[in-house]
């Protein structure tokens, strides 16, 4: 792709939460409802549908692989439907393939993701994720999860930066104060440094604010060319930049556990775009755990390595600060929609940068960079954005 040959146009979401009557479909049928009538477009403009695979629901997948979602929606001019799975980065996998249809002569492709979790037992879902990115021989029989590779993560670079774990907690803290002013975010009470701190320890030195909840919830949006975005909505969100690494199968056998490859990516995204961090209005982050906010915080150049809980601490990344972190709350606060967190955080992004925010609008935004990886944090890819072409 070259700088800026595509646009989002719309988005939709739905509340996050728990929803058990809830189903997929209407998730999915309410999501792409509210991009489409954000967009300003006809559903019959839509020429394909895109949708992003639901973790540990094999039956929904199956359903909007074979145009379950047109079907619903009544779409007459839709030509092709697929499913997109990559995990945490689905969202940025799914782009990718919207720009794919669009360079093949597609005019306007739906990209929807749909999540509920709420209908399997706590047991299935400890199972699920224990496994998820765990290696199954020399991982998961000596107890890995994600909350103990997190916790493990946390440790380190701790000890390597010399940050402690009031700097963790300030990022929570952080996160929950943009997800109060978000109407779907999951999480709507205020929360403290001591709350976090003193929440019940889930993994040394991981306490349970500390950790994501996972949630029902669903997401969409709406991409076409640039050249016909500009004639559709007042302010097309541009991709003006990205770039993308992978690193690991599992985070065990990473090279460095304190040092993700987000730097040379996010570096290939800003050098597309003709931008640097300085130039940036808002980061958002997809980590999930409060160190890898940190972490690639500092990877996408706002600040020296070791200095990031500080300027979270200091209040600079919340609501009315210099450097806006996390808009929607992210996976902490928002909740954590399986693959989904990454399509919400890019959501987000575009409502930011078409003044759509609402109580969270940071004023002025004109670019943002957003990052997204799957697995057991195994690749990052992350992309500039922007409502004008630098």
């Amino acid at each position: 792709m070259s700088k800026a040959q595509f646009a989002i146009i719309g988005t939709g979401e739905v509340p996050c939460g728990w929803y058990p009557d809830r189903t997929p479909l209407e998730i999915a049928s309410i999501a792409a409802y509210r991009a489409i009538k954000d967009a300003g477009i006809n559903k019959d403009d839509i020429d394909g549908v895109l949708g992003q695979m639901a973790i540990m629901d094999n039956d929904w997948n199956t359903e909007i692989t074979f145009g379950r979602l047109p079907e619903a929606l009544g779409m007459k001019n839709c030509k092709t439907t697929a499913l997109v799975s990559s995990g945490g980065a689905s969202s940025h996998s799914i782009r990718k393939a919207a720009e794919g249809l669009l360079v093949s002569g597609y005019d306007m492709v739906l990209c929807v993701h749909s999540q509920r979790f709420s209908t399997f037992t706590p047991g299935q879902l400890a199972e699920g994720f224990a496994k998820a990115g765990c290696d199954p021989e020399w991982e998961i029989p000596y107890g890995m999860s994600f909350n103990a590779l997190g916790a493990m993560v946390t440790q380190r670079y701790l000890y390597e930066t010399n940050q402690t774990i009031d700097h963790v907690a300030a990022v929570c803290v952080a996160a929950r104060k943009w997800a109060l002013l978000q109407d779907n975010a999951m999480n709507k009470k205020e929360l403290t440094m001591e709350q976090v701190l003193g929440s019940r320890m889930v993994s040394t030195p991981l306490t349970a604010f500390m950790c994501n909840v996972l949630a029902d919830g669903g997401s969409a949006f709406i991409m076409t060319t640039a050249e016909r975005a500009k004639k559709l909505v007042d302010k097309p969100v541009y991709i003006l930049g990205e770039g993308s690494r992978y690193s690991h199968r599992n985070l065990t056998k990473a090279k460095d556990l304190t040092r993700l490859v987000t730097k040379p990516a996010a570096d290939e995204a800003y050098q597309m775009a003709g931008l640097g961090p300085k130039d940036m209005d808002i980061a958002q982050i997809y980590a999930s755990y409060p160190v890898f906010t940190m972490m690639i915080f500092e990877d996408m150049g706002f600040c020296p390595r070791g200095e990031a809980g500080q300027i979270f601490m200091d209040g600079h990344t919340s609501p009315g600060g210099r450097i806006p972190v996390c808009t929607n709350g992210e996976a902490l606060s928002f909740g954590h929609t399986g693959t989904g967190v990454g399509t919400a955080l890019l959501c987000e992004s575009v409502r930011q940068l078409q003044g759509k925010a609402g109580r969270a609008q940071v004023p002025n935004a004109r670019f943002l960079i957003e990052d997204c990886g799957g697995g057991a944090f195994m690749d990052v890819h992350c992309a500039v954005l922007g409502n004008e072409i630098p």
